[in-house]
């Protein structure tokens, strides 16, 4: 069955004007010459005779002006048709297709001493090989700046070199977007055969967003798997911590980081080690369940340097991609804290801040704070305040959206405090009712810093006189007492404490464990730099003064920097590691760079699915590896056939001509 298309189908609208010669006809009659004959008894029979050749040739002549008028119409839309052909065949129109190669770090996954990308490499040339010199391609990547620089097409002879050129980017696109992209070029393309395919390792995590983009997809997209011969297996460093310390020997400090085995097979020994400076600080083995995530606890030693960046590195030559998490961090520096009240803190607690901040704490009044305060401290404890006016609620706002942190510490008359109880509500914290229950601490959150380095013993002979009852469904919790409810809860920067730090409250602060515990509040929100630093690939920096000075990327490369202006963001970050920021030969900054953990995950989409696409999708097609040949190229079609329809027209033409020739000289010959 033949399926005809049209390039111009707009043009089709034209095929109207074949009315125009039915127009004529029927309002434009000839009206023939009257001569008088003394007797026309002779004439009635040839004037019968006559009149039928001539009603003949009008209708030839109708017919034929219409068929000229339709078949150039028909001519101008440029039709073709849907033929079978063979796939190499020279016989068609040309194809302009387009290859995507992905190249996320999933792609560098070695199968039998062979990574996925060079298998999809092989197929790109296959490809090639089943196009012809009349068609046209583009190749595309997952990486934006790849895909910019060869946004054109080209013969596939030309595109060879870029195949062998495609190298596993850290910084991928999702697939909706690259599809977004090449729609917008196919679109100025102007011919019938067009396909995209999309040559992967079939990961889940590209297809999460597609659905947005369904119904945009106007090209057959045929989707090539690169399949492996095992079920893979993959070991990833997903995050890591940093972790001041007081309880170890001093100068001390951890750094905590996060393994997880994205497989279903148990690892027996993993090889964990932790780089600072270049220098390896220390190494673990642990063992890994199936898709275990597991914490490693790093002990290091602080040293004298101005700049301290460093790694996590596990072991793994399958996908060596997300073997390292990349950090940098400063040297320890003295929390900054302000104490915000109208009473003075009790004897413990001031005599714990002088020990923490040795002796650089402030206190002020509510009324006092100011820009100036925000600007110079990092951590702000609202102490039993009986106020809380328009101007403090300003400046707590401020202080959460600067990252900036709140430790609240409530009085006997919170709830009745009613702007600083609206306040609260709208940050999700409910103070309900105050509890006389006696009680003591019952559980302690091993995850988080603040808390991590407690025991039960340590609190044993701590006891809660007055509690208050709250409400905070997104916060963290700490502690909490045998009654379930919390003691400390945290979320972000913003911690909470639901008693008081005197001894109306509870004994806590005799306890040695008090000034351990504030110790860790203060490090933790109160340093500025209490934190490994990094970013995902792709994210600018900026640059923080004006000058010249040298961007030294994770591959060596150094590229030269001019920052005279406000233009003073660095782009060019699509490398996990570390890229350092020299001026005049002197380090000035190092900024960490790592690839989103999505691509960690191996599992591939599954066959439900693809399914499920398809039918949402008509577009779509998930081919296997063993046909793919046989299923592309399929919508390709015959070679216009508009020129003959030409010749078509030519002939009608001189055939209208010659009836209009004969019918002027009948007409003369009257």
């Amino acid at each position: 069955m033949f399926n005809l298309s049209f390039l111009n189908s707009v043009l089709l609208f034209g095929l109207l004007a074949g009315i125009i010669p039915i127009l004529i006809h029927l309002f434009v009659k000839y009206r023939p010459k009257i001569v008088y004959f003394s007797s026309l008894r002779f004439l009635k029979q040839i004037q019968k005779n006559r009149a039928r050749v001539i009603k003949l040739r009008e209708i030839l002549l109708l017919l034929t002006r219409i068929l000229i008028i339709l078949f150039l119409i028909f001519a101008l839309s440029r039709p073709v048709m849907k033929t079978i052909l063979k796939k190499s065949s020279p016989t068609h129109a040309p194809t302009v297709a387009v290859i995507i190669i992905d190249n996320s770090f999933s792609m560098n996954y070695l199968d039998n001493d062979e990574t996925l990308l060079r298998k999809a490499k092989i197929i790109a040339f296959d490809i090639l090989e089943m196009l012809n010199s009349k068609d046209k391609i583009m190749l595309q990547t997952m990486n934006s700046t790849y895909n910019s620089r060869n946004s054109y097409f080209a013969r596939p002879f030309a595109i060879k070199q870029q195949i062998e050129k495609i190298a596993i980017t850290d910084n991928s696109q999702s697939l909706s977007s690259v599809l977004s992209d090449i729609e917008k070029k196919l679109t100025q393309e102007d011919v019938i055969n067009k396909e995209i395919y999309f040559l992967t390792d079939r990961q889940k995590h590209n297809w999460k967003d597609v659905e947005k983009f369904k119904n945009k997809i106007q090209t057959d997209l045929f989707i090539i798997p690169i399949l492996t011969k095992n079920k893979k297996s993959n070991l990833s460093v997903i995050s890591a911590n940093f972790v001041p310390k007081i309880l170890t020997e001093k100068g001390r400090s951890e750094i905590r980081t996060n393994v997880k085995n994205f497989s279903d097979k148990k690892v027996k020994t993993a090889i964990i080690s932790l780089s600072i400076n270049n220098i390896t600080q220390a190494e673990k083995a642990i063992s890994l369940r199936p898709f275990q995530t597991k914490q490693v606890v790093f002990e290091f030693q602080n040293q004298n340097t101005k700049f301290l960046f460093g790694n996590i590195n596990v072991k793994d030559d399958i996908l060596p991609d997300d073997n390292n998490f990349y950090f940098n961090f400063s040297q320890m520096e003295l929390p900054k804290i302000v104490i915000i009240s109208e009473k003075n803190p009790s004897f413990q607690f001031s005599t714990a801040l002088d020990l923490i901040t040795e002796n650089s704490w402030q206190k002020i009044s509510s009324q006092e704070i100011s820009d100036e305060i925000i600007e110079k401290n990092n951590l702000f404890i609202f102490l039993e305040l009986n106020e809380f006016s328009e101007k403090l609620k300003y400046f707590s706002e401020k202080i959460l959206k600067s990252e900036k942190s709140i430790f609240l510490i409530p009085n006997e008359k919170m709830a009745e405090n009613n702007f600083l109880k609206l306040w609260l509500n709208e940050n999700g914290i409910k103070f309900l009712d105050l509890s006389t229950q006696n009680s003591k601490i019952n559980f302690i959150n091993k995850l988080h810093p603040i808390s991590a380095i407690f025991n039960k013993e340590m609190f044993e002979k701590t006891r809660i006189r007055n509690f208050w009852n709250i409400s905070a469904d997104d916060f963290t919790l700490l502690f909490s007492n045998n009654f379930d409810a919390p003691i400390f809860l945290i979320k972000d920067r913003f911690l909470v404490s639901t008693i008081g730090f005197d001894e109306n409250w509870s004994n806590l602060m005799f306890q040695t464990t008090f000034p351990v515990l504030l110790y860790n509040i203060g490090n933790y929100l109160g340093c500025k730099k209490a934190k490994l630093n990094n970013f995902s690939t792709g994210i600018p920096f900026e640059i923080p003064n004006f000058g010249k000075f040298e961007c030294r990327l994770p591959d060596g490369q150094t590229i030269p920097i001019l920052v005279q202006n406000e233009q003073n963001k660095f782009t060019q970050t699509d490398q996990q590691g570390h890229c350092f920021l020299i001026k005049n030969e002197e380090l000035q900054k190092v900024y960490s760079f790592n690839s989103p953990r999505d691509e960690s995950d191996l599992t591939t989409i599954s066959e439900e699915k693809t399914k499920e696409l398809m039918t949402e999708i008509p577009k779509i097609h998930f081919v296997s590896s063993a046909d793919w040949k046989e299923k592309i190229l399929t919508s390709r079609y015959g070679y216009e056939f508009w020129k003959i329809i030409l010749w078509i027209v030519l002939g009608l033409a001189v055939f209208e001509m010659v009836l209009a020739y004969s019918g002027k000289s009948g007409k003369s010959d009257e």
